[in-house]
C-alpha cells in the first residue's frame, strides 16, 4: 500500500490531499491553525438545460452558412470560410463549481504537522504536535453512507476547537446549532469561462434557468462543551470530536431539469441519519475494507522498490524513476476511483476537485482528448465501475445532441462538439474554429466507452443501453460524411486546436476529412458492427450501411516529409510542436494504425518534440509504447515527474500534492499516465495476441504486475527482470477470452490454449521461440 507522506503543513490548495467517493470530493489541508477541507459535489454545476436552448442558430441559417462556408473553402479562402461558419457557434458550456469549505480550527495551537494519505485505504491522517498538546485526525469520504467523516482526538492539555462552513455560492438559508449546522446554497444561473472576458463571470438570475441548489448538513458529536458564536461552533474541553458532513444537490440526471430543493435537504438529512448509528471506528473499518477490495485487486511494482511503502511526496523529483512511477501509477488509480463511479457524472477536467468559481476552462468535459483520456487506464486496471459513469453522459448527449445534429447539419442521429457539461451541452462553442468547428466529440466518447466492451466487461444490460447511443452516433457520422458518389468526406473539419499556414501567411484550421475525422469514423463504424453482432441488432439497416462506408474511409496518409498527414492534405503547421497529436489517433488510443507506418509515427512525434503539457506527455508515452520506442519513453518520463512551474506555458510537471500540470492542474495528466504505463507492460489491441513489455524503457527493466487486464477479458500477472519476461500467468474471465492466444515479446512468442476460469502460468525461457513479425 502506497502512502503519501508530508512532514510539514499544507501551504496551498494544490498542497492539499484529495479524497473522494466518486460523488463527494474533499481537499484536506492541515495548517498550523487547524484543518481546512475544500468540498465538491460532482453534480454542482452552474446553469441548467435551458442554458443551451437560447440564442441557437436556426436550421435555415445553419444550412446557408454551411453552403457559403464550403464555397469559400473551395475557392481557396479558408479564413473567410471560418468567419462564415462562426454563425454555427453558440456560447459556452457551463462550469463545475465548489461547494464550500469546512474548517476545524485550533486557534490557540501552534503545532508541527505530519500528514499522510493511504491510497489503498483512502484515509487521510494527520498529527498536529505542540509541546503540551497533540491532535490526531482521520478523514475519509465514505461511499456507504455517502458522507464525509472527520474525527479528531486531543492528547495532553485541552485546546478549543472552532468549526465553521462557508460557501462562495448564493446563501439561501443557514442555521448553526451546538451539534451541527444546516446550509442551503444555490449555484449561479450562468458562469462564463475566463476566456470570455466580455461576459459577466457569474449571473445569478437567468430567465428560464432553474439553478442547482445544494444542501449541506453537518452533525457534530463530542465529549466537551459547545456554544454557537455567530458563524462558528466553539467546543471546549473535548477529547474526541466527530464531524460528519452530508451534501446533496437538486441535480437529477444528465440534461434534465433540477429537482425541488426540499428533495436535496431530505437526501442530505437521510445520508446523515444513515451514519448516526455506527462509531467512527466501525464506519472507517467498513470504508477501508471496501476500498481495499477494489484498489488491491491489482498491483504494480516497477524496479526493485517495495510496492508497499510510505513515500515522502516532496522528494518525488529525487526518487528513482521506477519508484516515482510506481507511486504515480498507484495514485492515478486512486484518483480515478475517487472521482468517478457508476451512476454518477464522469471525471471532469479537474476530476472532482475544484476551488474556483471561474475555474480553468470551466472545469468541464473537453471531448477532443481530455475526458476520454481520463478513462484510458480504467479497463486495463479493472476500474470498469468508474468507466460506467461515461455512459450516463453519453445517454444525455444522445438525447440533447439530436436536435443539434438536425438543426445545424441536417443529419439524423446525434452530435456533440468539443465541450460539454452536466446538462449535455452539444453546441459548437464560441471561439476559434480550431476547437469550435469539430463535430466529433460524441464519436470520440463513444469509441472510448467501447473499451468497456472490448475488455469483456460489458454486461448484456449495459450493451442494450449503449446500442442506441452507438446507433445514433453512427447515423450522424454516415449522414454527415456520405457523398452522392459514395465517397466519405467531412466538412467542416479540423484537427483539434491546431492550425496551419494558409495562403498569404495567415493561419487557418478548416479543412476537409482531417486524419482524426477519418479515424473516428472508421473506429465508430467498426464499433457499430461489432456491438450489433454481440447485442442482437445485426439486422439493423445501420449495420449494412456502416459496412459499406468502411470500404470508402481512407486510412492514414503520409506526407512528402515522411510524417502522418494531419489535415485533409499536407499543410505546414503554424505550431510544429503543438500539444495535440490527433492525427496519431489510429495508433493510440485507437487501434486501426498499422505497424508498417511506425516510422512515420515516430517522425511525426520527433517534429512535435518531447516537452508539453501533462496530458500531452501521457499521450506521447502511450504512442511510444505502441510503436515500441523505449528510448523515447525514457526521454519523456523525467518531464512527467519534475516539479511543476506555475505560469510556464505547456510545461508538464507535478504540484506538491502530485496533481499533474497543464499547467494549470488537470486530472487527465494523472489518469492518462496510468493508461500509458499499462501500455508499456501489456498491449492487447491485436486480436488473439498479447504483447509484453513493448516500448518499456531501460529504467523500468524489472518489475511485477498482478491482475492487469488485457482484451477481451484476460487478467495478466507478469514478472520481468533484465528487460525480459520471466513468468507470465493468464486467466480468461469470459468465454470470449478463452482459446488460443499468442504472447509476444520482441522477436519471441509463446502460443497457448487458454482455458476458461483456470489460471495458466508459464516460465518464459522454457516456452518462448523466435517470432517472425509481419512488419519490421
Amino acid at each position: 500500500m502506497t502512502t503519501l507522506m508530508y512532514h510539514r503543513p499544507s501551504h496551498s490548495w494544490l498542497d492539499r490531499l484529495p479524497l473522494g467517493n466518486g460523488r463527494l470530493g474533499a481537499m484536506v489541508g492541515i495548517e498550523e491553525g487547524g484543518v481546512r477541507i475544500g468540498l465538491n459535489e460532482s453534480s454542482l454545476w452552474s446553469g441548467g438545460p435551458q442554458s443551451a436552448r437560447t440564442d441557437t442558430v436556426s436550421a435555415a441559417a445553419a444550412h446557408d452558412s454551411l453552403q457559403r462556408g464550403r464555397a469559400l473553402f473551395d475557392a481557396g479562402r479558408p479564413v473567410d470560410a471560418e468567419r462564415e461558419l462562426a454563425t454555427l457557434s453558440h456560447r459556452y458550456a457551463q462550469s463545475f463549481l465548489p461547494l464550500g469549505e469546512l474548517v476545524i480550527a485550533t486557534p490557540d495551537l501552534t503545532a508541527d504537522v505530519e500528514r499522510s494519505l493511504a491510497l489503498s485505504d483512502a484515509v487521510h491522517t494527520a498529527v498536529q504536535k505542540a509541546p503540551l498538546t497533540s491532535i490526531r485526525s482521520r478523514t475519509a469520504t465514505l461511499a456507504t453512507p455517502d458522507v464525509l467523516l472527520h474525527e479528531l482526538r486531543i492528547e495532553g492539555e485541552p485546546t478549543p476547537v472552532e468549526i465553521s462552513f462557508s460557501s462562495p455560492l448564493r446563501a439561501i438559508s443557514a442555521q448553526l446549532r451546538t451539534d451541527g449546522l444546516s446550509s442551503l446554497v444555490a449555484a449561479p444561473g450562468d458562469a462564463a469561462p475566463a476566456h470570455e472576458p466580455a461576459e459577466p463571470a457569474h449571473r445569478w438570475d437567468v430567465d428560464g434557468v432553474t439553478p442547482v441548489h445544494a444542501a449541506v448538513e453537518v452533525h457534530i458529536t463530542h465529549d466537551g462543551e459547545a456554544i454557537v458564536d455567530r458563524d462558528v461552533i466553539r467546543i471546549r474541553d473535548a477529547v474526541t470530536i466527530r464531524v460528519v458532513l452530508a451534501a446533496a444537490t437538486t441535480f437529477d440526471t444528465v440534461g434534465t431539469d433540477p429537482r425541488d430543493p426540499a428533495e436535496a435537504i431530505a437526501a442530505a438529512t437521510a445520508q446523515l441519519r444513515a451514519s448516526s448509528s455506527a462509531s467512527a471506528d466501525d464506519l472507517l473499518a467498513a470504508h477501508i475494507a471496501a476500498r481495499r477490495s477494489r484498489h488491491d485487486r491489482m498491483r504494480l511494482r516497477l524496479g526493485p522498490h517495495a510496492a508497499e511503502m510510505p513515500f515522502f511526496a516532496d522528494t518525488i523529483g529525487e526518487a528513482a524513476p521506477s519508484q516515482a512511477l510506481t507511486v504515480l501509477f498507484d495514485y492515478g488509480r486512486y484518483l480515478l476511483s475517487s472521482c468517478s463511479r457508476a451512476g454518477g457524472l464522469p471525471a471532469n477536467l479537474q476530476g472532482i476537485w475544484n476551488n474556483q468559481m471561474q475555474p480553468p476552462w470551466s472545469s468541464d468535459y473537453t471531448l477532443n482528448i481530455n475526458t476520454p483520456m481520463n478513462y484510458w487506464g480504467a479497463e486495463t486496471t479493472g476500474a470498469s465501475d468508474a468507466h460506467l459513469a461515461l455512459l450516463e453522459l453519453l445517454e444525455g448527449l444522445a438525447f440533447r445532441g439530436a436536435d443539434t445534429a438536425q438543426r445545424l447539419y441536417g443529419c439524423r442521429g446525434w452530435v456533440a462538439h468539443h465541450n460539454t457539461d452536466a446538462w449535455a451541452y452539444s453546441e459548437p462553442t464560441r471561439g476559434d474554429a480550431s476547437w469550435a468547428l469539430w463535430p466529433f466529440g460524441g464519436a470520440w466518447l463513444v469509441r472510448q466507452f467501447d473499451e468497456h466492451r472490448r475488455f469483456g466487461a460489458m454486461s448484456p444490460a449495459t450493451a442494450q443501453r449503449f446500442w442506441p447511443v452507438v446507433h445514433g452516433c453512427a447515423q450522424f457520422l454516415l449522414d454527415f460524411s456520405d457523398r452522392a458518389d459514395g465517397s466519405v468526406e467531412t466538412f467542416p473539419s479540423t484537427s483539434p486546436e491546431n492550425t496551419y499556414i494558409a495562403e498569404g501567411g495567415t493561419t487557418a484550421a478548416i479543412t476537409t476529412s482531417s486524419a482524426l475525422d477519418r479515424a473516428l469514423i472508421r473506429e465508430v463504424l467498426e464499433t457499430t458492427v461489432a456491438l450489433a453482432a454481440e447485442s442482437g441488432h445485426e439486422n439493423d439497416p445501420i449495420v449494412a450501411r456502416s459496412r459499406s462506408a468502411l470500404t470508402a474511409v481512407d486510412g492514414p496518409r503520409i506526407s512528402q516529409d515522411g510524417t502522418i498527414t494531419e489535415w485533409g492534405e499536407h499543410q505546414t503547421a503554424a505550431d510544429p510542436g503543438h500539444r495535440h497529436i490527433s492525427h496519431l489517433f489510429p495508433w493510440f488510443p485507437g487501434d486501426s494504425g498499422v505497424d508498417a507506418r511506425h516510422i512515420a509515427v515516430a517522425k511525426t512525434l520527433d517534429v512535435r518534440g518531447d516537452d508539453s503539457t501533462g496530458w500531452s506527455l501521457a499521450w506521447k508515452l502511450a504512442l511510444a509504447a505502441r510503436i515500441g520506442d523505449g528510448d523515447r519513453a525514457a526521454r519523456l518520463l523525467p518531464l512527467v515527474t519534475r516539479q511543476a512551474t506555475e505560469g510556464a506555458a505547456h510545461r508538464a510537471g507535478l504540484y506538491p500534492n502530485l496533481f499533474a500540470a497543464h499547467p494549470p492542474f488537470q486530472i487527465d495528466g494523472n489518469l492518462g499516465l496510468v493508461g500509458a504505463l499499462a501500455e508499456m507492460i501489456v498491449q492487447s489491441q491485436r486480436p488473439g495476441r498479447i504483447d509484453l513489455l513493448r516500448g518499456l524503457p531501460s529504467e523500468l527493466s524489472s518489475g511485477e504486475v498482478t491482475d492487469l487486464v488485457a482484451r477481451p477479458g484476460i487478467t495478466v500477472d507478469l514478472y520481468w527482470s533484465a528487460g525480459r519476461p520471466q513468468t507470465v500467468s493468464l486467466l480468461a474471465r469470459t468465454p470470449r477470452a478463452a482459446g488460443p492466444r499468442t504472447l509476444v515479446f520482441a522477436n519471441e512468442s509463446v502460443t497457448i490454449d487458454l482455458p476458461l476460469g483456470k489460471r495458466h502460468t508459464i516460465t518464459w525461457a522454457d516456452h518462448a521461440h523466435n517470432h517472425r513479425q509481419e512488419h519490421p
